[in-house]
Order: C-alpha cells, then structure tokens, then sequence
C-alpha cells in the first residue's frame, strides 16, 4: 500500500515523493475551522490556516497520514514544524522540514541539492522503496501531465468571458494538490463553468486555504479570474524533470524553485509587485483584491508596491486586512460594496 505523507506549505516537489514511492497530500487548513485550545496555546500568535492544521493533526486527521514535511516558508509554518516535532511522542507521525533557499547563488544551490536529497530520504524511509531510474522517469510524466492541466485551466479562466470561475478552479486546484497524478488531471480537466461577462477580479494577499471566500464573493456576480497567492495559480503544482538519476533530477528541480514566486513571507516586495502586475494584466483582470487575514502579516508589506506596480495600467487596487474568522462575512461584504461602488482605490 501507497503510504501518504502530509504537505504543509507550497515548496516540496511532488516528482520526489511520488518517485520515493508515497503519495503527497497537501494540508491548507480552512479561513474559519475549528481551533482546539491546546493547538492554539502550542502555536501562539500564527496565521489560523497554521492552527487549523496543527488542531487537525492533534485529532483524527492524522490517521490517514503516515509522514509529514513542513515547508519553511512561512513563519507560521516553521513554527507548526517545532510544535509537530515537540509532539511525536503523542501520535504525531514522522515530521520533516524542507528548507528551501530563495536566493539563487551557487551556496545556496548546493544545499537546496543537500535538501532535496534529504527529503528523498525521509520519503524513502517511510514507504521502504528506493527511487530508481524508472521511477524519476514516471513520476516526472505524471507531474508534467498535471502541470499542463493546470495551464489548460489558467487558460479557461482568463478566456473572454471566462469558461471557468475562480470558485470552481480553486475547488479543482486544492483537490489536485492532493489527489493522484491521473485523477488530478481529471479534476483539473473537468473544471468548466462558463461565466458571463462582468467584473474580472485578481486575487492576492493571503492564500486561500478553502474556496468560501471565493464563493462569496463570485455570488455577486464578479468572477476571480487569476490569483497569485500559492494554493491558487501558485501552487506548485507540474514541476517535473526528465531525467534517471537523482542528481540531474534535482539540478532540474532547483533551477524551477528559483524560476518562480513564491509567497510573500519569502520573495522579496518587488517580485511580489511585479508578479500581481504581470499575473493581472495578462489575466486582463478589472481589478485587484488584497484580502488579508490577520496573522499572516507578510502580504501587508506588497500593498503599497502593488499599488505602484498597477497604477499605470487602469487595474484598481481594494483590499480588506486584518480578516479574521468572526468577521469573515462582514470582511467579504465590505470588499463587495467596495466593487459595487466601482470606484478605484489603490492602498
């Protein structure tokens, strides 16, 4: 049997857990779940996503799971990482932490290269298989196979009118982060909702850990047709080298890392800007979205590069911050009532 390995955070290459022989299911938590006290306690003052996650490992959901890497690519998530570990004794599995540089100089590559040998090795060890030619090969395929279903979507969602709403492609992109190679490329696939025309909206700020924001807001009949936060077109989702043996393999891997944005607790405010100008304009987005929860505190830094990075384009900037789970509804018609008035508002 496939034994399963949660992922926390958007930083781990599925080609290496799949070719080492375990299955990646990625854990995002929820804008408003449940958040135990102890979890809470643990954790302190993090991103809720963060706690939901922790109060869902300290429960049932980590029956299911027989490993866990955490990315270090938040605050939040490095600190889920001492707790998880601090708590192995108490029915936490395996934990492993994947540090990942954002700066690309030739240090920096070669202990990204120690890093991904060492996740292969903590993935080797929890399903008892060793990755073999054959096996870098296949599961390469398979992620590029996901990686263009992927680009198919982006593609449904900024077509004029859109033939696919943000709501139902965020639905698609959280279950493919977790679904088998094959099955996420059907879901991808299957992902269709033609929308009438209307108010085209790009989404940054926090990530989106569950589609109920989206969902409320597409109510109104905008519809979010790009985002670059990294549950959304940012997930890392179709990264995979052809190649038969681990190092040329990881070689491939890194150059990808340090090819992208990633999120804005590590890329610098000026990526951040100058990726949500490129993302919207070519989404030919009417405006911008920085929607913030409280506790994830990064996104707050790129408003005002943002909004400097827009202004000559006609795309308006709104935003909400400080979210929180209590005023999540009041946050959402807040940011409608600013789209209803269509007036532009850059930060």
């Amino acid at each position: 049997m496939t034994p399963t390995i949660g992922i926390v955070g958007n930083d781990v290459p599925r080609q290496i857990v799949r070719a080492a022989g375990a299955a990646p299911q990625r854990l995002t938590g929820s804008w408003a779940g449940a958040v135990d006290r102890v979890a809470a306690d643990h954790l302190g003052a993090v991103d809720r996503s963060a706690a939901v996650i922790l109060t869902g490992l300290m429960g049932a959901a980590t029956d299911a799971l027989d490993a866990l890497v955490v990315c270090n690519d938040s605050q939040a998530n490095l600190r889920l990482f001492y707790v998880l570990r601090m708590l192995r004794g108490e029915g936490i599995p395996p934990v492993h932490l994947l540090d990942l540089p954002r700066q690309d100089t030739p240090a920096t590559r070669r202990f990204a290269r120690v890093q991904l040998a060492a996740l292969t090795a903590f993935c080797e060890r929890v399903s008892g298989r060793t990755a073999d030619a054959a096996a870098w090969r296949d599961a390469a395929a398979e992620e590029r196979a996901v990686g263009a279903a992927v680009s198919r979507l982006q593609a449904r969602r900024r077509a004029q009118p859109p033939e696919v709403g943000g709501t139902t492609a965020l639905t698609a992109l959280l279950a493919a982060a977790s679904a088998p190679p094959a099955a996420a490329v059907e879901l991808l696939d299957a992902a269709a909702e033609p929308r009438a025309g209307g108010l085209r909206v790009h989404v940054t700020g926090s990530n989106h850990p569950d589609p109920s924001v989206y969902a409320a807001l597409e109510a109104s009949g905008a519809t979010i047709v790009s985002d670059d936060h990294d549950t959304g077109d940012l997930s890392w989702l179709g990264a995979g080298v052809d190649a038969a043996d681990a190092d040329a393999v990881y070689a491939g891997l890194i150059d990808a890392h340090f090819a992208r944005t990633s999120g804005s607790a590590v890329a610098t405010i000026a990526e951040r800007a100058a990726t949500t100008r490129a993302i919207a304009v070519a989404a030919q987005a009417d405006v911008v979205l920085a929607l913030i929860r409280r506790g994830d505190e990064a996104p707050l830094w790129d408003l005002a590069a943002a909004a400097d990075a827009l202004a000559d384009t006609g795309i308006a900037l709104e935003r909400s911050v400080g979210i929180t789970a209590e005023g999540l509804d009041a946050a959402v018609g807040g940011v409608l009532a600013g789209l209803s008035g269509g007036e532009e508002h850059h930060a």
